[in-house]
C-alpha cells in the first residue's frame, strides 16, 4: 500500500497560543458553539470564563480533533458532547483513545500527524533537538524554529505527566496525560510501543472501519495495520502481538463478518461483511 504524503504547503502549526487542551475544553466548545455564539465575539471571553488567547486555543483545539468544521458543529462532536452525547465529562478512556485518533488523523495540528505517522518509524526514543530538526528538514523550513518550539512544547505536554506536581488534578487536567503514551527519562522521551491492553477493541476496530486507505479493501495485512498512514498500530503505538490480540477479541464479537488468516506467512484481516463504524460505536457505548 503507498501511504500518502502530506504536502508542506498543507501543513499547519500554531493557533494554540501555547495552551494545551484541557479535559473539558471540547465540551464547553461544544456548549458555546451550540448556541450560536462565535470565537470572534466580544463577549466569547465572559461566556467562555477564560481568558482571550484561551478562547481562541479552545476555538483551535475544536478544529484539530473534528469537532468543527468551518465553524459548523460536525457529526462526531454532536456525537460526543450533545444532549444525547455519549461521554460528554471524557469519563471513558475509550473516547480519550478516540479523541487522540482523532487529532492525528484530522491533520488540523499537522504535528500530532507527523510525530506519529513518519517520525516514530525511526526511532521510538527522541529527545526535542532530533524532533525539532527533523520537523525543519521535513517541513523545507517554510517554518519558523521558534513555531516548531512552540509545538513540540505543547505536544510533549499535550501526553508527558508533569515532572514534581502535587497534585493528581493537575498532572490529568491535560486531556491525554493519562493514556501513557509518551515518557520521559533523563531528558530523553519515547513513545511506550506494547500490546496496548487497554485500548478498547471498539474504537481499535473504529480506527481501522474510518481510515480512507482502508475504505475500498475488505482485506488488510499485518503490515498495513501496523505501519500505514493513521494505522493502529502506529497511532495507538501497538505491537503486532497486541494487534493480534485485539482481532482475535473481534472475531469473537463478530464472527459473521471479521476473521484473521495467515497465508504463506502473510497475516491478513478480512472482512465478510461491510461494518458500520458508528453502530461500533454505539455498541460500545451502550
Amino acid at each position: 500500500m503507498i501511504l500518502k504524503m502530506q504536502n508542506t504547503a498543507q501543513l499547519s502549526f500554531s493557533g494554540h497560543e501555547t495552551f494545551v487542551c484541557k479535559q473539558f475544553w471540547l465540551k464547553k466548545g461544544y456548549d458555546f458553539v451550540s448556541k450560536g455564539k462565535k470565537f470572534s465575539d466580544s463577549r466569547a471571553v465572559v461566556d467562555l470564563g477564560v481568558g482571550k488567547n484561551m478562547v481562541g486555543a479552545i476555538n483551535f483545539w475544536l478544529k484539530a480533533f473534528g469537532m468543527t468544521e468551518q465553524n459548523e458543529l460536525t457529526y462526531i462532536a454532536h456525537y460526543l458532547f450533545g444532549k444525547e452525547g455519549k461521554d460528554i465529562y471524557l469519563e471513558d478512556i475509550g473516547t480519550i483513545w478516540l479523541l487522540h485518533y482523532l487529532l492525528i488523523k484530522t491533520e488540523r495540528a499537522s504535528i500530532y500527524s507527523l510525530f506519529f505517522n513518519e517520525f516514530l518509524k525511526e526511532k521510538p526514543d527522541f529527545n526535542k533537538e532530533r524532533l525539532r530538526t527533523w520537523l525543519v528538514n521535513r517541513t523545507e523550513s517554510k517554518f519558523s524554529e521558534n513555531t516548531i518550539d512552540r509545538d513540540i512544547d505543547v505536544l510533549l505536554r499535550t501526553y508527558l505527566k508533569p515532572k514534581n506536581s502535587k497534585s493528581i488534578e493537575k498532572d490529568f487536567i491535560n486531556i491525554f496525560v493519562g493514556l501513557g503514551l509518551l515518557v520521559e527519562k533523563d531528558k530523553k522521551m519515547s513513545v511506550v510501543i506494547d500490546e496496548k491492553p487497554h485500548v478498547p477493541a471498539p474504537i481499535f476496530l473504529y480506527a481501522i472501519l474510518d481510515n480512507p486507505d482502508f475504505a475500498n479493501t475488505n482485506s488488510i495485512s499485518l503490515k498495513d495495520l501496523r505501519f500505514a498512514k493513521n494505522s493502529v498500530g502506529l497511532v495507538f503505538g501497538m505491537t503486532n502481538d497486541g494487534i493480534y490480540q485485539k482481532i482475535k477479541e473481534l472475531e469473537q464479537q463478530y464472527p459473521e463478518a471479521i476473521i484473521f488468516t495467515e497465508t504463506a506467512g502473510n497475516p491478513v484481516l478480512q472482512f465478510k461483511e461491510k461494518l458500520d463504524k458508528t453502530k461500533i460505536l454505539n455498541e460500545y457505548y451502550q
